[in-house]
């Protein structure tokens, strides 16, 4: 019952968010989910899990997001957190019985350096509008398709795309993505690397 409860309460959040982005500047462009992935074992024994470690260093978690860190008590127009997208309190909750501690649902880590570096001079609304721009592009599984946001307080916007979808050497799903920002109507632009972990979230990694 608990189980049960737990899911409507996912459900119920994930579609607020869906129906407050629709109203507050975020055009989607386009939709797509994939079902996480599950932890298989790989013909030499290994699992995905240390076959992740071993090639990227280690296991990201929302704890690891700049825009978590930075933003969450801040005001969430694309409903990002509340929608559990990156959210750490729906995605604690899930990991207590789902085997998901510390991860998120269906969510993009953006952390270090290279998440300084790819949501520089964005204020956190605009972080909140660029985040479901990464959701969707990366879950989309439409190489060139372009999911577009506009902050509508402060007229920043930008643009992100998947540029190509393409397995690593150990079976991970990764994707080469670009993003432009404007700001004060100049763009800025970021290119870099995101693979999909055993857990199913996505991570940047470069």
């Amino acid at each position: 019952m608990i189980a049960k409860n737990l899911s409507l309460i996912v459900l119920a959040a994930a579609t607020m968010a869906t129906a407050g982005c629709a109203s507050s500047g975020y055009d989607e462009g386009g939709r797509g989910y994939e079902t996480p992935d599950r932890v298989v074992m790989h013909p030499n024994g290994d699992d995905r899990s240390d076959r992740w470690r071993r090639r990227y260093s280690r296991t990201y978690s929302y704890n690891d997001d700049v825009y978590y860190q930075s933003c969450r008590n801040s005001p969430d127009p694309a409903g990002v957190i509340a929608g559990a997208l990156i959210g750490g309190l729906i995605g604690n909750a899930v990991g207590q019985g789902g085997g998901r501690t510390g991860s998120t649902i269906a969510g993009v880590i953006v952390g270090g350096a290279v998440g300084a570096a790819l949501t520089s001079n964005l204020d956190c609304e605009d972080r909140s509008y660029a985040y479901k721009s990464y959701h969707d592009g990366f879950n989309s599984g439409r190489a060139g398709s372009r999911y577009e946001w506009r902050n509508p307080h402060n007229d920043h916007r930008g643009e992100f795309r998947v540029d190509r979808y393409y397995d690593d050497p150990d079976g991970f799903h990764c994707a080469n993505y670009t993003q432009t920002v404007y700001i004060d109507g100049r763009p800025q632009e970021a290119r870099g690397r995101a693979c999909r972990q055993p857990d199913g979230d996505w991570a940047v990694v470069d």
